[in-house]
């Protein structure tokens, strides 16, 4: 069997490091840059937009210091888009930030009030990672040998990697030992 140096990610892991992906937020305060050990942030001014890691929007949005803008991809018109795309194409996925899953979900639950319709955005979100989990499977159960020579799922999120991982590995580990290691 194939030893994997690297263990499975937890979904709490993979959305841990989601927090560092960037918001822009529009501080009430003022604040010089603040240097920490991951960057440098600000400087912080009334009424002007600056784009901080998600962990430290969340933190100024519960203590009231900020207001979060909503990426674009997070209107309801453009997951009504994507939801109409992802349903039309049976190979390919849409095109969404990586962590799009971890990212929507501390938005919708901590910073509602700065959503354009931050329930149905949520449900529109629930939607697209159905059907783009229904693709993934249904594109796992038609692998075959010729799976070895790469398999492409372009614009995946790092939850959806992080799901079929285990899969994917246990697959290939039973296909080497089948094959007798002999690739």
């Amino acid at each position: 069997m194939v030893n994997n140096a690297l263990e499975e990610l937890t979904h709490q892991e993979v959305h841990f490091v989601a927090e560092d992906e960037e918001i822009v937020v529009v501080p009430n305060f003022s604040l010089p840059p603040v240097h920490m050990l991951g960057g440098t942030y600000g400087p912080f001014r009334p009424q002007i937009p600056v784009g901080v890691p998600l962990w430290l929007a969340m933190i100024l949005k519960k203590q009231g210091k900020c207001n979060v803008i909503p990426p674009r991809w997070l209107d309801v018109a453009t997951l009504n888009s994507v939801i109409e795309l992802e349903r039309n194409s049976d190979e390919v996925f849409q095109a969404l930030p990586f962590h799009y899953i971890e990212l929507a979900t501390d938005l919708c639950k901590y910073a509602r009030e700065d959503l354009q319709d931050w329930s149905l955005s949520y449900d529109l979100l629930d939607s697209i990672r159905a059907i783009r989990l229904n693709k993934i499977q249904a594109g796992l159960r038609t692998l075959s040998s010729d799976a070895l020579k790469g398999v492409q799922m372009k614009n995946l999120s790092a939850m959806e990697v992080n799901i079929i991982r285990p899969f994917m590995s246990t697959a290939l580990d039973h296909f080497l030992d089948a094959n007798g290691n002999a690739l």
